[in-house]
């Protein structure tokens, strides 16, 4: 047989081929299973690192807040624990206020977190006037 006769039986062996074998439908299904999966989980993670991202941000706008309210007034400078924040009953804030090196002001701390939720949590520190400093008492 020569070189051409062979070229030509396997082009016609391969051309009456219809369809697919038993091997190659698993195999192709068995490869999209896998690749759907590893999609997936990718899908799975992307969410749950925005809702974390989302919930810092939260807890960022909450402390900057409750930060705000006690530079303002709103809120005594005083130590407080646990205190829930008013329209948001999952959030739950505390202060810790001590006096600072420097005459005249308070070092205030801002702590925010989430209720039921260990892993959020964010901090502010900031120095306050001092409502009660007199500064007649230091000369």
């Amino acid at each position: 047989m020569t070189f051409k006769n062979r070229n030509r039986k396997r082009l016609i062996r391969s051309a009456n081929r219809q369809g697919l074998s038993l091997l190659e439908v698993i195999l192709s299904i068995a490869i999209l299973g896998t690749s759907m999966t590893i999609v997936s989980q990718f899908f799975y993670l992307g969410y749950r690192a925005a809702d974390r991202a989302r919930r810092q941000f939260d807890a960022t706008l909450i402390c900057d807040s409750v930060m705000a309210e006690l530079a303002g007034g709103v809120i005594e400078p005083q130590p407080s624990s646990g205190s829930d924040i008013p329209n948001r009953p999952q959030w739950q804030y505390s202060v810790d206020v001590v006096e600072s090196n420097v005459a005249g002001l308070l070092l205030a701390t801002v702590s925010v977190r989430q209720r039921n939720q260990q892993d959020i949590e964010m901090s502010l520190v900031r120095l306050l006037p001092d409502p009660d400093y007199n500064p007649e008492e230091d000369q």
